[in-house]
């Protein structure tokens, strides 16, 4: 893919933030997948009835949302406002998830599809039951491991809230949030940070989508063709040739 953002690890992404070419780029794809995916799910719009109660309509309309979400967390991320965005990232999981049970659960999930048209909540370890079951334990290990660790900034624990701060003098802490709404002070760190969770969470959705056909095979391969730039943006920081590396990082580590 163009921008070496779709394939970045987070914690790679905050200890090495000032790849801001690529990080435009990665914007600009982003912003062009989500549009493109938005005019096929629209394809749908007023295919189901108010008295529809199927499956088919519950995933539509719940990765509908899912994409809304990271439409709006693509725009936050780029205004520089990353906090709002981060609440974002567990409910597009959550969402998603939800809709691909619902999708391949069949008869199975009929029960709970029943309770979520008479507006009850079903619990994420239901998806991860279905993982399991279907998948095996490595996958749903793998779902609960990502669904626990987003949980941490919609909860708002200590490092989730820290990355908002920054030592100031006499080693006191300075939250970046009281220097105006320009974005002048914040820190880049979370703004790399929250374009590589981003491009997981983007490539994530689409799989979905094709896995759970509201998306086909041949538009998943026009929408990587047709929405991603021809031509890569170098890195300048890290540890390849010719390029550099910036430091001392910022340690995530709560101690």
């Amino acid at each position: 893919m163009p921008s070496f953002i779709w394939d970045r690890e987070p914690s790679e992404a905050y200890d090495e933030p000032y790849e801001y070419g690529a990080q435009e780029q990665f914007a600009r794809e982003a912003e062009a997948v989500v549009l493109r995916l938005k005019s096929i799910y629209e394809l749908q719009n007023h295919s189901f009835s108010r008295s529809d109660q199927t499956a088919q309509r519950a995933v539509w309309m719940l990765q509908v949302d899912a994409l809304s979400a990271l439409s709006d967390a693509i725009d936050l991320v780029g205004e520089k406002r990353f906090r709002v965005a981060s609440r974002l990232f567990r409910d597009v999981v959550e969402t998603l998830d939800t809709s691909y049970y619902f999708s391949l659960a069949g008869d199975t999930a009929s029960h709970n599809l029943k309770k979520w048209y008479q507006n009850e909540v079903i619990s994420h370890r239901v998806s991860r039951d279905f993982v399991k079951q279907h998948h095996g334990s490595e996958r749903a290990e793998h779902l609960r491991s990502v669904y626990t660790d987003l949980s941490k900034y919609t909860h708002r624990t200590f490092r989730a809230l820290s990355m908002s701060y920054i030592l100031g003098r006499g080693d006191t802490a300075v939250y970046d949030g009281f220097y105006g709404k320009d974005g002048r002070l914040v820190l880049p760190h979370v703004v790399s940070f929250s374009y590589a969770i981003l491009a997981g969470l983007i490539k994530r959705f689409v799989r979905f989508a094709v896995d759970t056909e509201q998306v086909s095979a041949q538009d998943e391969i026009d929408l990587w063709a047709t929405c991603l730039e021809k031509d890569t943006v170098e890195r300048r920081f890290g540890v390849g040739p010719g390029q550099h590396r910036r430091g001392p990082s910022i340690s995530l580590d709560e101690s």
